[in-house]
C-alpha cells in the first residue's frame, strides 16, 4: 500500500492511502512504490514519526474499518502506597488495560490529571485468585478530583458515590478472584468508574485520596 504525503507549511502530513501509484508534481512523488521528497526517499520510521508526532482530530468517514489492531497492556506487580503508588498514570497510557497481580503484594495506581477522553481498564490477574490480604487500590492523587459510578459486587449493585476520591479493592474483607475489575473513564474534570467484583464485602472508597490504607 502506497501513502501520499503532502507538504503544508513545512511540515509533511499523511493524507491518504492509494492503490495505484501515479507521478505527483511538486514536493512528492511516488517512484517505483517508494515515497520520495525530491530526490530523498521517505522511509517507514519517517512516516512513522509523522503519523506518532500528529496532535489533531483525524475525522475517518464512516465507512472506515481497522482491523488486527490491539490494545496496549501491563502487568502490575510491584509493591505500591499512597506516597509511593506501583504506577502513576499519564495521558500516554490511555487506553491501556492493566493485568494487576496482588498474590503477593499490594498494588496502587495513581490516575492522571483529568482530561476528557482518557480511559483506563484494570484487571486482578489469575495470580491473584482467592488473595486474601492484599488489595489493588486507584486513587485520583487529590480531594478535589473525585471519581463515581457503579459496580456490580456479588451481583448486587455498589455506588461509588460522586465525592469519592480513592477505591481499594479489599481482599482482606472480600477474597479476591481472578477476572475482578475496573474501569475509569474521564470527561475532563471527574472520573467515572464501572466494574466487576464476584465476592460480597470486596470494595471500600473513601472521600480521601489517602483515606485508604493498603494492605
Amino acid at each position: 500500500m502506497d501513502y501520499l504525503l503532502v507538504n503544508h507549511k513545512g511540515s509533511y502530513q499523511v493524507i491518504a492511502c492509494l492503490k495505484a501509484r501515479p507521478q505527483f508534481s511538486g514536493d512528492t512523488i511516488i517512484n517505483g512504490g517508494f515515497l520520495t521528497m525530491g530526490t530523498k526517499r521517505v522511509g517507514l520510521a519517517r512516516i512513522e514519526a509523522l503519523m506518532e508526532n500528529l496532535k489533531r482530530e483525524i475525522d475517518w468517514g464512516g465507512s472506515t474499518t481497522f482491523k488486527g489492531q490491539k490494545a496496549m497492556t501491563e502487568t502490575l506487580s510491584t509493591v505500591g502506597t499512597v506516597a509511593a503508588p506501583t504506577k502513576t498514570l499519564t495521558a500516554g497510557d490511555s487506553g491501556t488495560t492493566f493485568f494487576a497481580d496482588i498474590s503477593t503484594v499490594s498494588v496502587v495506581v495513581q490516575l492522571p490529571t483529568p482530561a476528557a477522553g482518557l480511559t483506563f481498564k484494570f484487571i486482578l490477574s489469575t495470580a491473584s485468585d482467592n488473595e486474601g490480604a492484599k488489595d489493588l487500590l486507584i486513587h485520583t492523587g487529590a480531594n478535589t478530583v473525585d471519581m463515581g459510578g457503579n459496580l456490580m459486587v456479588a451481583g448486587a449493585i455498589f455506588e461509588v458515590t460522586a465525592a469519592t476520591s480513592a477505591l481499594n479493592l479489599d481482599t482482606s474483607a472480600g477474597a479476591a478472584s481472578v477476572g475482578d475489575w475496573l474501569q475509569f473513564d474521564c470527561d475532563g474534570t471527574d472520573w467515572y468508574v464501572q466494574g466487576s467484583t464476584a465476592l460480597a464485602s470486596s470494595v471500600a472508597i473513601n472521600d480521601s485520596y489517602n483515606g485508604i490504607s493498603p494492605g
